[in-house]
């Protein structure tokens, strides 16, 4: 039983390192090209998806090396991040703001004008 168990946890292990060595961006990918990380992983039994997973796996919430800045550029790096959102735009904003103004600035000229 305890056999199987074992035989169960490598397999898994193994679907797990090649979903994820499969999923993970090549320019992302530490110290070796993939394809040569999927040698590894078949070859070096056992030891090769536990190297994957403390050497060769992307970082996670670290910025890859090597990208532009920006806000929509799939998390490319750090660098100034644009406006979600209608209402987040400052200049959205001012628009806004200026439409407002001039709508109540015309309202009380025709009330003026009217009496």
């Amino acid at each position: 039983m305890a056999r199987f168990v074992l035989a169960i946890a490598v397999l898994t292990l193994y679907i797990y390192v090649f979903l994820d060595l499969a999923r993970s961006p090549s320019r992302d990918v530490r110290l070796l090209p993939k394809w040569l990380w999927a040698v590894v992983v078949l070859v070096v039994l056992l030891l090769g998806p536990i190297l994957w997973l403390l050497l060769g796996r992307p970082l996670i919430g670290h910025p890859p090396a090597g990208g532009e800045g920006g806000g929509s550029s799939g998390g490319r790096g750090p660098g100034p991040r644009g406006p979600i959102a209608p209402d987040d735009d400052p200049e959205f904003l001012k628009r806004l703001d200026e439409q407002s103004w001039s709508a109540r600035m015309e309202r009380l000229r025709r009330e003026r004008d009217k009496g």
